[in-house]
């Protein structure tokens, strides 16, 4: 039997899969792709709303960035059997240039930019489940990057 304190764990899974290598879109990691959005629009943050497919940029590339995001986030749920209708609110914050943290960053400048994953998924009953996980990037780059190839 399901029980909503299973979130917590999720949530910690969710977040560390959000900021992992794994987490991709169109082949290329999606944290180095929403750093590069960040500073085209120059803003040090992104906001995406998983249940409700907004962002805080407005952009329509972002929508279709947070489908996979919101596919692996069901299929989560669904391992666990947590009814959907538990599961009241799912933000992500994607924070560029952060001060470093030793739990998160590497310490060498040169693997690119520091950064954390904000994730708080709060329950029907208003309980609030957070993670936070982080590392280093640097802006998405076709021409230094490998593409994944799909399965």
């Amino acid at each position: 039997m399901p029980r909503r304190r299973e979130l917590k764990g999720i949530t910690i899974n969710f977040a560390k899969l959000l900021s992992g290598r794994n987490n991709d879109y169109l082949g290329y990691w999606a944290v180095g792709q929403l750093s590069l959005l960040a500073q085209e629009n120059r803003v040090s943050s992104i906001t995406l709303d998983l249940l409700n497919s907004n962002n805080s940029l407005d952009l329509p590339a972002l929508v279709e960035m947070c489908q996979p995001m919101k596919t692996e986030l069901d299929r989560l749920l669904a391992a666990h059997k947590i009814p959907y209708e538990w599961v009241k609110s799912v933000v992500v914050e994607f924070s560029f240039n952060q001060e470093y943290q030793e739990q998160y960053h590497l310490w060498r400048s040169a693997l690119g930019k520091h950064y954390l994953v904000s994730l708080k998924i709060e329950t029907d009953l208003g309980y609030l489940n957070e993670a936070v996980q982080g590392g280093n990037v640097n802006p998405h780059n076709p021409a230094n990057e490998q593409r994944r190839r799909g399965f």
